[in-house]
């Protein structure tokens, strides 16, 4: 026959894990400070943007090396798309008014804390000109500023190029292949031109203009700079013209009334 155990009531009381309030409340105390903060946070934030949502764009600052491009005008070019606040303004869209204006090659749109906008721009440079008041940059771009003697624009040392509309990059770069065979005879080009059929004329710093066609022009330009170096430099002096659209020569035109130019003369 079973018979039930019994313990005592106070044993088991006693093997009860026991509660500590001390820790309890330290808990509750940490949760409080957290939770607080998250609302603190949340407040913060919210104020924020509340705050910037009311606060526009008020200053636009121009920075770089500029000789021509007015900072004020630049400034005011992009005023117009300054809506929004700091957050909503649209920078794609200022930096494409600001890359319109005729002198900016490049240029970084930014933000700047609290309601401004920076533009770090980089100034065109001109390295010839481009018929009768445009201009070739450094990357070959052609552009047109306007009036270049009122923009103080030196213009006494650029070569002139003239040439197609749609071909700029090109003359700009047959220029500068050009330039760099005649600097082995101490010449560069002050300017040329290239004509409708392709044919090129180029007028030296020594006066001597040359003639040469689009078939083999940088082979021929090599070889005038042979001959010259060795028959024609005693007397550069004298000659006007050189044509370079021969197969295995040239011809000279004297400046000397009555001399009858070198046809074909081979290299």
């Amino acid at each position: 026959m079973l018979q039930a155990t019994r313990r005592p009531i106070a044993a088991d009381v006693a093997a009860m894990p026991k509660v500590r309030f001390g820790n309890l409340a330290g808990v509750a105390t940490r949760v409080l400070l957290v939770a607080a903060a998250l609302v603190l946070a949340i407040v913060l934030v919210k104020v924020a943007l509340q705050w910037q949502a009311r606060t526009t764009i008020r200053a636009v600052q121009v920075e770089g090396e500029l000789r021509h491009v007015d900072r004020r005008a630049l400034a005011a070019r992009v005023a117009p798309l300054a809506k929004g606040n700091y957050f909503s303004v649209d920078l794609g869209a200022m930096q494409a008014a600001v890359l319109a204006a005729p002198w900016v090659d490049e240029v970084i749109v930014s933000r700047r804390w609290p309601d401004g906008i920076r533009l770090q721009v980089r100034e065109k440079q001109p390295v010839a000109l481009w018929g009768a008041g445009g201009l070739i940059s450094s990357r070959g771009d052609l552009f047109v500023p306007g009036d270049l003697a009122a923009q103080s624009v030196d213009t006494a040392s650029l070569p002139i190029l003239f040439g197609p509309g749609s071909k700029g990059t090109y003359v700009m770069e047959q220029y500068r292949a050009m330039n760099s065979i005649l600097r082995m005879v101490d010449m560069h080009i002050v300017e040329l031109q290239l004509t409708d059929r392709m044919s090129w004329f180029l007028r030296l710093d020594n006066g001597i203009q040359l003639v040469v066609d689009q078939a083999d022009t940088i082979a021929k330009l090599q070889r005038f700079v042979y001959l010259y170096d060795r028959q024609l430099r005693p007397d550069a002096g004298n000659i006007a013209t050189i044509d370079l659209r021969y197969r295995n020569g040239v011809s000279v035109g004297w400046k000397a009334p009555g001399t009858m130019p070198v046809q074909a003369t081979k290299a």
